[in-house]
């Protein structure tokens, strides 16, 4: 087989595509200039097992009325008027007296740390809460959201000479436990009516938890087992290495919504839309074997799963009658838009 010589020449400089959107797009081949193609041999990691462990429920009572500054709340007003489709325009704000009827619900669970109580910071994972047939493992490190536990003290007492001799990794028993205290980023969205100032509107609220400030308190710990972890044996002196990420699922249990001003005594300071809801979380736990392992260049890409978002829910929406003006945050107030009617006179 002829194969050209893939180092002959420099490399090439990329070649800026234009963009024509905010949202980015898969990556263009045109844009570089490629050499001639031939195998290529690289050492990758390849996943020998991928688990997905779930620990035992966590609920947490969460009433923002306790540290409304943690929290960002972002509203949208439809009125409800009597001509079609066609809003008026209405500069009625909510106040105090508002009900809210709370008719859908979207929930996100957009972080799951092991941190203390006392601030974002992770807590280590030491070896003795990673376990594999009940050996301790070497080592556990974390870096960039990802926990990388090294086993080459233990493999030996691991491995199966039956497997072995077939090329095949041997079963393991592999356990998390009293991973904690765990803490989390949540994202939440509510739609439905809400009657205050004797008027009715469609509301749509987003709220969310502040990066540096992650909810804790009575969080506690979890465990996680996976029954049967691949573990491969060591090859060309690269020793497999478990890694595992934490995240999980978020369901907003008996909510309620209230409204109250920012600064009683000044009501145009603006308001603050509270939450007083339980949050029940099931905790996941993403567990990987991997080794470093020589491959010949040649495959697909996995199909990418888009759970970024929460799926289903538009703040502002799409309405050909009615005006979307822009929202923006400022400090710990929500920040609401009423959505005026655009040609509408009564």
């Amino acid at each position: 087989m002829n194969c050209y010589n893939c180092n002959a020449t420099e490399a090439t400089p990329i070649l800026m595509c234009p963009s024509t959107s905010q949202c980015g797009k898969c990556f263009d081949p045109k844009c570089m200039k490629w050499d001639r193609s031939c195998q290529n041999a690289a050492y990758l990691n390849k996943i020998f097992s991928a688990h997905e462990a779930e620990g035992s429920s966590l609920f947490y009572n969460l009433n923002t009325a306790t540290d409304p500054d943690n929290f960002t709340a972002v509203y949208n007003l439809i009125p409800c008027s009597g001509c079609g489709c066609c809003c008026c325009c209405d500069s009625t704000v909510l106040g105090p007296d508002a009900v809210f009827e709370i008719q859908k619900i979207y929930s996100q669970l957009d972080c799951l740390m092991v941190t203390a109580d006392d601030g974002p910071n992770p807590v280590p994972i030491t070896p003795a809460q990673v376990t594999i047939n009940g050996f301790e493992v070497e080592d556990v490190t974390f870096s960039n959201g990802l926990y990388t536990a090294t086993i080459g003290n233990v493999i030996n007492n691991i491995l199966n000479p039956q497997c072995i001799a077939q090329g095949l990794p041997s079963k393991a028993f592999l356990l998390l436990q009293n991973i904690g205290p765990l803490a989390f980023r949540a994202r939440m969205a509510f739609e439905g009516v809400v009657r205050t100032g004797g008027k009715m509107y469609r509301f749509k609220l987003y709220l969310a938890n502040n990066e540096a400030t992650p909810l804790t308190g009575a969080m506690t710990t979890s465990s996680f087992a996976v029954a049967e972890a691949n573990i491969p044996c060591i090859a060309n002196g690269m020793v497999p290495v478990v890694t595992f990420s934490f995240g999980g699922r978020l369901n907003v249990i008996n909510p309620t919504l209230t409204v109250e001003y920012v600064n009683p005594d000044i009501p145009a300071e603006g308001i603050n839309i509270l939450l007083n809801a339980t949050l029940s979380i099931n905790p996941t736990a993403h567990v990987e074997v991997l080794r470093n392992t020589l491959m010949l260049l040649n495959g697909a890409q996995a199909q990418e799963d888009l759970t970024c978002g929460l799926q289903g829910f538009d703040l502002y929406g799409n309405n050909a009658c009615c005006c979307n003006n822009s929202a923006t945050v400022s400090g710990n107030a929500a920040t609401g838009v009423v959505r005026c009617g655009c040609g509408c006179n009564g």
